[in-house]
């Protein structure tokens, strides 16, 4: 017997971070805060917390790709874009998230805190000009497994609220599926952070942003071999599972 409508889901191994809590801030009302800092590189780290508040730093991953890694030799779970990278729309009242919603409706909580109610999404809470506190952002979650490390069965989440970040990543999905025509689970991958020139929608001023993509290091002929190959490693699969199944 199982329960039902259960969403199972693989375990978080770690994190895969392009920040971390600044010093511990006080503010005017004497609340302590600390201010994000942004890096320019990876910052891959476990699921345990240290006295500063960030989560601890995974040495052994460290070992395999530096200090400051630009580059993560990664790999997917599915072939499906969106079981590898899911995405919502959220908006919080502090550290509360109180509406979440798909680009058509969304689920807001109750100011009571109790019942939910559906609005319309998106708001406008979502546009440029919006300068509420609970302003809503595009929120994505890609999961990945890390070449070099031996472990089935979790994942490394990258988690972010870049619009740049999560259409590339979208983007650069789309074309490799395309290519390979189908395959992307256990497709060779490079996970990138590089910086990235753009206009701010809010204020039209020009600022440089660190864009994370996933590429493939090769040439279109190649991916789309090895597309070909692992869709023919699929089908042998089953084939010797179903001759098992029949024995």
């Amino acid at each position: 017997m199982m329960i039902k409508n259960l969403n199972p889901a693989l375990a978080e191994r770690g994190k895969i971070k392009i920040g971390f809590k600044g010093e511990t801030m006080q503010s005017a009302k004497g609340n302590d805060y600390q201010l994000p800092k942004k890096l320019d590189h990876f910052r891959i780290v476990t699921m345990e917390k240290g006295a500063d508040n960030n989560y601890l730093v995974d040495r052994e991953i460290h070992k395999l790709y530096g200090p400051t890694p630009k580059e993560i030799a990664v790999r997917l779970l599915y072939d499906d874009i969106e079981s590898n990278i899911a995405t919502r729309y959220a908006c919080y009242k502090g550290r509360q998230q109180w509406c979440t919603g798909d680009g058509e409706r969304a689920v807001r909580i109750h100011p009571d805190g109790g019942l939910k109610e559906e609005a319309k999404c998106p708001c406008e809470r979502q546009t440029p000009d919006y300068k509420g506190k609970d302003k809503c952002k595009m929120n994505g979650a890609l999961s990945v497994i890390i070449d070099g490390v031996e472990v089935v069965g979790g994942v490394w989440k990258f988690r972010t609220t870049s619009y740049n970040t999560i259409m590339g990543v979208l983007g650069g999905l789309a074309l490799i599926k395309k290519v390979t025509g189908g395959p992307l689970a256990g497709i060779p991958l490079r996970m990138k952070i590089s910086p990235k020139t753009v206009v701010s929608p809010a204020d039209n001023k020009v600022q440089t942003v660190q864009v994370v993509s996933l590429e493939y290091k090769g040439s279109p002929e190649s991916l789309q071999e090895l597309g070909y190959q692992k869709a023919l490693q699929q089908e042998k699969h089953s084939q010797r599972m179903g001759n098992i199944e029949q024995e």
